[in-house]
């Protein structure tokens, strides 16, 4: 059996655009969670999914003080609301809930030190409980311990339903201690010190014994935050050792919060972040591994209004670059994306998210793509761009302008100096520079070969982007045939889709029809000396106008 080798190849004398390559085939795939799971989800449960049916889940999230008003007294009412309808819906669901600041009020006069704090924005939020305190923990353990309880009285078609746990030891999903600044410093506990380390291991090992360490129950995927691969340098970045514990002892799926990731395009750390990621989320091996992050209301910020379905679809494509699995889409975006177009990356996002394993996948794309990451020294010398500091602005300008006559721009100067928390919420424009993004294509198990020794990179196509230019339009590779760029090559993953039975491969190409006339094809491997060609295409303009096309063809492999 052949693997599919593309090779998408231009004639005329004029660029031919390609935007978009999808190859897909037939067959599962298993995980823990199950990757049926894998997708678009509701942050809350507000949405049926007859009307969105893209929604793979929903979310359940309490207080501890609504559940345990009186001491001892726990009211799970909410909850089995919830599970029903995941159940009506057939739905998955993860549950959580809200301990530190959420617990209630009456811990305080049984012996829980009060912890207050200045300078915090959670005023809903007066007091905080000192976590490392004995009765703190043993009330702590207690509704761990019969919450785990009233899951288990569930039947097991039912528990099934629960895709993951979230592991919440602070301040909501944030794994601080704290919100603001602590008024009695002897109640500190930052997020690397010892004694907050010590706390969280022990809230860690709870969880796991309650939902993980039973054989006589289903396991229960369990996910944290705050705990990932890498000492701190200095960012905040790294929590190896609460790492180390999770792999060690969380042996029934473990899920990892990866923040901002989904969230947008060339925000600054990304690159980093995918490599931290990529390889432990598709593919791996051993302890069974997913990741989720959220869409919060940075989709309302100004450069995600500049064009939301396109800042969405390249928002979907950096989440499943970094191997993300669950999307959790907030209320107002759900509420939107249907009237302003934007669900089509939901659907996008759904069909790949599940796709972890090379030999079970059946679905592979390859999105063109280049980002300009000021932190490459090899791609850029300092000895012509100037010496790669974080900010050194000049030295991303000038790297911008180096191929500006492809299209490449800077919208806002003074984002290129911001972390990514402050760009999502901040910056007006789009930027083709940044420091430490993502550099190559966007894919999943299709890879172009050599990108940039046989095509150009390509930014903003037909012309500045406005709110109606194509998702597609953002980023794109093309033919220069005065340089010998005149051929692009493509390979599936050695491994994809494998089986002894034949198939059939359905592709789809998007181009952009830059000039009548031009000319470009597809040739494939089909296990003979010679490419057989699939597809030859002549561009064409409709009253003198450009525009993208699609294709979709199919091909038996053997």
């Amino acid at each position: 059996m052949k693997h599919i080798h593309p090779k998408l190849a231009g004639f005329a004398r004029i660029l031919s655009l390609i935007g978009l390559i999808g190859i897909s085939s037939s067959l599962v795939v298993e995980a823990t969670p199950p990757s049926s799971s894998f997708g678009v989800w509701d942050r809350g449960n507000q949405f049926d999914p007859k009307d969105y049916p893209f929604l793979k889940g929903l979310a359940f999230n309490q207080a501890w003080e609504d559940v345990e008003k009186q001491p001892g007294v726990f009211d799970w009412s909410n909850l089995d609301q919830a599970m029903e309808s995941a159940v009506q819906r057939n739905q998955f669901i993860y549950l959580a809930l809200g301990v530190g600041p959420d617990a209630p009020k009456w811990i305080y006069a049984k012996g829980v030190p009060e912890v207050k704090t200045d300078n915090q924005i959670h005023d809903s939020w007066p007091v905080y409980p000192f976590y490392p305190s004995p009765e703190y923990k043993s009330f702590f353990q207690r509704l761990i311990t019969e919450f785990g309880k009233h899951i288990r009285s569930y039947p097991k078609d039912k528990q099934a339903r629960i895709a993951f746990i979230q592991v919440k030891t602070g301040c909501t999903g944030d794994e601080c201690a704290y919100k603001g600044d602590v008024v009695e410093k002897r109640f500190d506990l930052p997020t690397k010190s010892p004694a907050w380390r010590e706390f969280r291991l022990w809230a860690f090992d709870v969880f796991v014994k309650t939902f993980q360490g039973s054989s006589e129950h289903p396991q229960i995927s369990l996910m944290f935050n705050n705990a990932s691969p890498g000492e701190d340098d200095g960012s905040g970045n790294g929590f190896q050792k609460e790492w180390e514990w999770v792999m060690a002892n969380a042996k029934g799926g473990v899920g990892i919060k990866i923040g901002g990731s989904g969230r947008g395009h060339h925000l600054s750390g990304e690159q980093t972040k995918i490599a931290t990621w990529q390889n432990r989320l598709i593919g791996a091996q051993g302890t069974p591994l997913f990741a989720r992050s959220e869409m919060d209301q940075t989709w309302q910020c100004a450069w995600y209004q500049l064009n939301v379905p396109l800042s969405f679809y390249w928002g979907a494509l950096t989440g499943l670059q970094n191997g993300q699995s669950i999307w959790d889409i907030s209320t107002g975006a759900l509420q939107a994306c249907k009237e302003q177009g934007f669900d089509y990356s939901f659907y996008f996002f759904n069909r790949y998210a599940g796709q972890i394993y090379p030999k079970t996948a059946t679905d592979a794309f390859c999105a063109l793509h280049k980002g300009l990451d000021a932190s490459e020294t090899n791609a850029y010398p300092e000895s012509v761009f100037g010496p790669a500091q974080r900010k050194n602005v000049d030295r991303m300008l000038k790297i911008c302008a180096a191929y500006s006559k492809h299209g490449a721009a800077v919208d806002d100067k003074n984002a290129l100096l911001l972390g990514q928390v402050r760009q999502r919420d901040t910056q007006r424009g789009f930027n083709d520079v940044g420091w430490d993004i993502w550099a190559d294509n966007y894919g999943r198990f299709l890879n172009q070969i050599d990108a940039d020794a046989t095509s150009i990179p390509l930014w903003r196509i037909g012309g500045p982007i406005t709110k109606t230019s194509s998702i597609y339009s953002r980023f794109a590779r093309g033919f220069e045939h005065a340089s010998g760029k005149d051929a692009m090559y493509f390979k599936l993953h050695e491994g994809f889709s494998q089986g002894n039975e034949p198939k059939v491969m359905t592709m789809t190409v998007v181009w952009y029809d830059g000039t009548e006339g031009s000319t470009w094809k597809l040739d494939y491997d089909a296990g003979n000396a010679e490419m057989k060609t699939a597809l030859t295409v002549t561009g064409r303009t409709e009253a003198g106008s450009q525009f993208m096309s699609m294709a979709k063809l199919c091909i038996r492999r053997r």
